[in-house]
């Protein structure tokens, strides 16, 4: 006996990070902008600690999933955790809500700011690094020149990506913003 499942009846969602997730979020791109129409964003609460032109500063407290799952016995991340995990966050936010020192405050971020900021921190220079290799590879057949390439590679893409970061700082095309205001500080 044969058994199949008919899936081409129920069309849900695809699961967010999956293949298919990514191809629908760039299929509803903005062609105007370019940017994702994706109304996916990253929250997080924080306390209001000091007012700057254009936005305020809050801190974060580092949240960590460990407390919910079941590997926390044999787990490095735990161990890590354990050490690193006390530590606060400080943000500069952007905000047109009147806020004092003491808010409670809901930030938001498009995930795809996330997305961009991965790619930049970890792809561009790991393809840079090896770009450099090969061209240093093929140009003087020499091991040595393959690692002084690579290395070179490296660190220019980690001058570019320095360039880039401050480009899209100035812009505030990914910074967090004040969504809400959660607790108000007392007078």
């Amino acid at each position: 006996m044969k058994h199949s499942l008919d899936v081409s009846s129920s069309r849900a969602e695809p699961v967010t990070g999956s293949l298919a997730h990514a191809t629908q979020q760039f299929a509803t791109a903005d062609t105007a902008t370019g940017e994702i129409a994706s109304t996916e964003m990253i929250r997080e609460q924080g306390e209001v600690v000091a007012l700057v032109p254009g936005g305020v500063l809050v801190e974060t407290q580092r949240a960590s999933g460990c407390a919910s799952c079941s590997s926390q016995k044999g787990c490095g991340v735990r161990v890590l955790q354990g050490v690193f995990g006390g530590r606060r966050h400080r943000v500069t936010a952007q905000t047109t809500l009147p806020l004092r020192i003491g808010d409670r405050v809901e930030l938001v971020l498009p995930a795809s700011a996330l997305v961009h900021a991965a790619l930049l921190m970890y792809l561009l220079p790991l393809v840079a690094l090896v770009v450099g290799a090969v061209i240093g590879q093929i140009v003087f057949h020499t091991n040595g020149a393959a690692i002084l390439g690579s290395a070179s590679g490296f660190v220019l893409s980690l001058v570019l990506v320095a360039r880039l970061q401050s480009a899209t700082h100035r812009q505030g095309r990914f910074a967090p913003r004040v969504e809400q205001v959660l607790f108000r500080a007392a007078d």
